[in-house]
Formats: C-alpha cells, sequence, structure tokens
C-alpha cells in the first residue's frame, strides 16, 4: 500500500507541473465552442468506439459513476493521448500534433455495495492558428486555452444487478483570443485580444444494470445523464493600432478597452448504452449519445456562420480475452479492443454540417500479478470536408493508459 500512496502522490505531482503546458488541440475546428472534446473516456473506453456500458473490477469507469460498485480493489488510472493531424483545403495539406495528460482518476470500493471516485480530466481544449488571405491583406486568429473539471462520485448497489450513482463536477478554463489584421501595405494594423475566464458545476447521475442470463453469459444496460452547467465567465478585450516607423519602433494606440461579466451555458448530455458477453472473455456494446448543443451560448464569442444543434453519436465497441488465467501463454492474456463511432457534432458552420468518424483498436497488458495493466489504444478518423471555406481532417491518435489496483481497508487475520 506504501507504494501506491508513493504513486498517487507522484503522479499529483506530475499533473501539477504538466498542466500549464498541455498543448491543446491545434485542430481549427477547436476555434469554435469552448474547444476540442478532450476527454472521451479512459485509453479502455477508446479503444472500444468510446463506450461505457462495459464495467469490472478491476478498472475505474470515469464515465459512468454507477459502476464504481462493481470494483472490488482500489484502482488509480493515468492516461496520455498523443494527436496528429492532417488538415486539407483546396490548396494545401498540413500536419499539427500535441501531447497531453488525458486523465487522473482513483476509485475506491467502500463495502461490498458501495465505492467512491475522484479525479481530474481535461473537458475542451484549444490551440488553434489560422490564416485568411485577400487582396486587402492578412488575418490571422490565433487562440489557446480551454476548460478541465474536478469531480467526486459515489454510487450504491441497490440490489443484485441494479446500481446507481452520482457525480458532482467542478469546471474551470480560460479561452484566449488574439487576431490581426495586417492589410497588404503593411505599415499599419489592428490588433484584438480577448481573455475569457470562467468557472462552473454539474452534476452527473448514472444507473448501471449488470444481470447474469446464466453462468457464462450477462447483459449490461446504462444510462447516463449530465445537468447543464452554468459558467460565471469574466470577459476582457482590448484592440489595439500598430503603426510600423522607418526605425523598427511600433507605435501602439489603443483604440478600445472592454470588460464584463455574463454567463456561458454548458449543454446537457444523456447516454444510454447496452451490451453483451461472456464473462472474462468477449464483450459487444452499443450505445447512443446525445448533447443538448442547441442550448449552447457563449456571448462573448458568437461568430454569424455557426449555428448549433442537437449532437448525437453512435458507439460500437468490444473487446476479446482469449484465456485471461493462463499461465503459460502471455498473449492469452491480452485483452484485444475494437470498436467504431460516427457523431453529428452539432456545428453548422456556413451551412453544412460537421460530422465525425472513427475506428478504434486497443490492447490491455497485464502486469503486476495481472491485477494491474498497461493500456494502448489507436484512433483513426475524418472530421469535416473541404467545401465552402471549410478544412477536412485525418487524424491518428495514440493513447496511453497506466490502471493500477491494490487492497486497503482489509483486516489482518493474525496480529
Amino acid at each position: 500500500m506504501k507504494i501506491f500512496f508513493r504513486l498517487i502522490f507522484v503522479s499529483l505531482f506530475f499533473i501539477f507541473m504538466q498542466s500549464k503546458a498541455q498543448d491543446g488541440s491545434p485542430s481549427p475546428y477547436s476555434f469554435f465552442g469552448l474547444g476540442d472534446v478532450s476527454f472521451r473516456g479512459t485509453t479502455e473506453n477508446v479503444a472500444m468506439g468510446g463506450i461505457r456500458t462495459f464495467v469490472d473490477s478491476i478498472h475505474y469507469n470515469i464515465n459512468n459513476p454507477a459502476a464504481l460498485t462493481r470494483l472490488r480493489y482500489v484502482n488509480l488510472n493515468l492516461g496520455i493521448s498523443n494527436k496528429f493531424i492532417n488538415v486539407s483545403d483546396q490548396t494545401d495539406s498540413q500536419w499539427l500534433s500535441a501531447h497531453n495528460i488525458s486523465y487522473f482518476s482513483l476509485g475506491i470500493p467502500v463495502g461490498k455495495k458501495t465505492g467512491i471516485g475522484m479525479g481530474l480530466v481535461p473537458v475542451n481544449s484549444s490551440s488553434y492558428k489560422i490564416f485568411n488571405k485577400d487582396d486587402l491583406g492578412i488575418y490571422t486568429f490565433e487562440g489557446n486555452g480551454g476548460n478541465s473539471r474536478i469531480f467526486l462520485a459515489g454510487a450504491y448497489q441497490l440490489t443484485e444487478d441494479l446500481s446507481i450513482g452520482i457525480e458532482y463536477q467542478y469546471y474551470f478554463g480560460y479561452l484566449d483570443h488574439e487576431n490581426y489584421w495586417i492589410p497588404t501595405d503593411p505599415y499599419t494594423y489592428t490588433k484584438e485580444n480577448s481573455d475569457i475566464d470562467f468557472t462552473g458545476q454539474s452534476f452527473k447521475f448514472s444507473s448501471l444494470f449488470k444481470h447474469r442470463l446464466n453462468k457464462q453469459h450477462y447483459i449490461n444496460l446504462s444510462v447516463n445523464y449530465r445537468t447543464e452547467a452554468v459558467f460565471d465567465a469574466h470577459y476582457q478585450n482590448h484592440t489595439q493600432l500598430i503603426t510600423s516607423t522607418p526605425n523598427g519602433n511600433d507605435i501602439v494606440e489603443s483604440l478600445n478597452r472592454e470588460q464584463k461579466n455574463d454567463k456561458i451555458n454548458f449543454p446537457a448530455s444523456l447516454n444510454a448504452g447496452i451490451g453483451y458477453g461472456k464473462i472474462n472473455n468477449w464483450f459487444l456494446g452499443l450505445e447512443y449519445n446525445q448533447e443538448m448543443m442547441q442550448n449552447f451560448r457563449n456571448p462573448f464569442f458568437d461568430p454569424h456562420y455557426i449555428q448549433y444543434q442537437k449532437a448525437s453519436a453512435i458507439k460500437l465497441g468490444g473487446f476479446y480475452t482469449p484465456a485471461y488465467n493462463s499461465l503459460t501463454k502471455y498473449w492469452k492474456r491480452i485483452t484485444y479492443r475494437t470498436g467504431a463511432y460516427y457523431k453529428n457534432t452539432g456545428m453548422l458552420i456556413y451551412d453544412t454540417q460537421i460530422t465525425d468518424f472513427g475506428i478504434t483498436f486497443g490492447l490491455s497488458l497485464p502486469a503486476l500479478r495481472r491485477l494491474s495493466n498497461l493500456n494502448l489504444g489507436l484512433e483513426w478518423g475524418q472530421r469535416g470536408k473541404i467545401t465552402n471555406r471549410l478544412v477536412k481532417e485525418n487524424y491518428f491518435n495514440f493513447h496511453i493508459g497506466i490502471s493500477l489496483n491494490d487492497r486497503w481497508f482489509i483486516k489482518h487475520k493474525i496480529n
């Protein structure tokens, strides 16, 4: 247990030191909303198309608080994501990349029917740089930031089959936008800086139904609902006129300064899933997710060419473990995962619906007496299209997750 506490301390210290060095999402689409979605689940979830219906006794399913009742070991989760994006328009393409901590969590079983969990995940991230050139000059849009959430969850098993869970979520974040207009005659140009800092909170309610059909097979049903969050936001805007002189010294004139407080609406979401599997052997799940993006509101940043509609996603995924208890062949104890998803992001840009499609693969490699494992995930997908001033993204994401387990609160039988 002492080693486990040390690992928790090292993980928290690592996250604290790296939290301000996150790359964010370099995607041009992170320009919209509050940035790109950063967290979609643990590495195991992502490798199965993002489904959250599957639960077991050694993994804390962060996306499903009710799953805490199924934990039989204290579970420490840490994940890292590596994103590689090829962005193409009608004339050019380029590769962009980002590397981020994707989640940290701790799940603790308390008795046979109760569990608690806590952690930190980045929710959205943004780190874009967009150029637009015409006969009058060059328009440059740069931005970075995002938001994260700290969560505290609890769950209780009502019956042998049914568990319920609740999670408190506290959000904090910022967004920095910097816009330039540099005319063809570059002696005078304008620069605009906009900064938003915000905090807020929401709740997630979940239920999990896991029923044995016979000695080997079972069925899972899950429902998760996250309430709408209303963020308290502080906005600052500063516009400057910059004139270049022959001696290289710029003359900066302040044109406008503005500060105000308002609210940002972060929409509610609903997820429902069903799965069927064989104990310790295989599982297949199907999920539907809906996010009320039509209720999203950011009064500080509302371009006329984007509208928000109800977002939805369909996810399919599962795993296969040849022989989890094999003593002689390690590869038979490896869990092989795969999945796919199709998403309507809810963003309508220049009257074009932005969709996202991806396929996923992954491995869970047993280690440390089989209770802990190293999880690897690969994700390939496409988003957007080359039409109507938009871009298409082909992305490749590589995820690494560490899942460590230990026993706590066990009475010693011999003093």
